[in-house]
């Protein structure tokens, strides 16, 4: 059996030096997007602007302009408070790792949310993974924005026109949106899986698509979660009922903290050489790639953090990734040792 990778070995400290460098490196890129360089590779372009106000849940997290996801309009305002995120590590990545990471939904913008969901995810199951709860401590950190089925909550409706800023903000989307509740499942208690059709009001604009939406609301804010086993189950099976060529729709309330820890999970799990290996319990010598030299997961955090500002935004979030691939890789050899 192959040795546990190097860097999951690492001592805490020398890892929250990794993090302070991470840290350090994104604290120069926000100061040259806000002090006006043009042409920044870290502008935050429209998503400044006073008409989008409303669009933001927080006025201090906001997408780079180069990689934001843009609704698909007939006219009007593009903007959503989401950014396209690949992955990709030289060396690693058995393929690339395609995600939307956004903020959680309010109640100015669900609506837009479903349209970005049916018209930016181009085939059928499509995946959604919200990992908050709407409310902590009696404040909202995610609107309700999907049916849960009963009496009421069957079927809700995204306008082709909308405007959650008011009068002077408008999008015109190419027709209504119909969400519909089909079932909902509990997993272990671990999360729950909400099946949806999206159906749009005009069958030329294209075909119905299913959604699946992951709600794990285990996992406050600005805190890693509690335990390992939960969120790898939910990793493996969001990532399971997702089409391939459709990026996996990932939120928090923020969009970045339990956001990016989650993507870089999911991506270090199921597309990269280290711990597709352990994953699938590789037993000859040979089915090993040989040790990887650098920090994978920092490598894949960097990734993270140079497409959406605070991605793994806390300490405890970077050392939970390290420490949970470590509980994976000691799983994987107790399995291998029972054998």
């Amino acid at each position: 059996m192959a040795a546990a990778p190097w860097y999951i070995r690492q001592r805490d400290t020398d890892l929250l030096r990794k993090f302070k460098f991470i840290q350090n490196q994104e604290d120069a890129r926000l100061r040259e997007a806000t002090n006006g360089t043009v042409n920044s590779r870290w502008s935050l372009g429209v998503s400044v602007k006073p008409h989008n106000d409303a669009r933001n849940r927080y006025v201090n997290i906001m997408p780079f302009e180069r990689n934001r996801v843009h609704l698909k309009t007939v006219s009007g305002n593009d903007y959503i408070n989401a950014s396209y995120v690949k992955v990709d590590v030289p060396g690693q990545s058995i393929e690339p790792g395609y995600y939307i990471a956004t903020q959680g939904p309010t109640r100015n913008t669900w609506e837009q949310f479903w349209q970005m969901c049916y018209h930016n995810c181009p085939l059928d199951n499509i995946v959604i993974v919200m990992v908050t709860p709407l409310v902590e401590y009696n404040r909202e950190k995610c609107f309700q924005y999907w049916p849960r089925g009963g009496k009421d909550d069957m079927v809700r409706v995204s306008p082709q026109l909308q405007g959650p800023g008011g009068p002077m903000d408008k999008s015109q989307f190419p027709c209504d949106l119909q969400i519909e509740f089909v079932r909902e499942r509990k997993v272990k208690d671990f999360y729950t899986v909400t099946d949806i059709k999206l159906t749009p009001s005009d069958p030329s604009v294209g075909p119905a698509k299913t959604v699946h939406h992951f709600y794990f609301d285990l996992w406050k804010d600005m805190n890693k979660p509690e335990e390992v086993i939960p969120i790898m189950e939910l990793c493996a099976h969001s990532h399971s009922l997702n089409s391939r060529g459709n990026p996996i729709v990932v939120h928090c309330s923020a969009g970045v903290g339990r956001t990016g820890t989650f993507i870089a999970l999911d991506h270090l799990m199921h597309d990269t050489l280290d711990f597709k290996n352990i994953t699938q319990h590789l037993r000859r010598p040979e089915e090993y790639p040989e040790e990887y030299t650098r920090d994978l997961i920092e490598q894949i955090v960097l990734q993270l953090r140079s497409q959406r500002m605070k991605m793994v935004q806390t300490k405890d979030q970077f050392l939970f990734i390290y420490h949970a691939a470590k509980y994976l890789n000691s799983l994987s050899a107790r399995q291998q040792k029972a054998t």
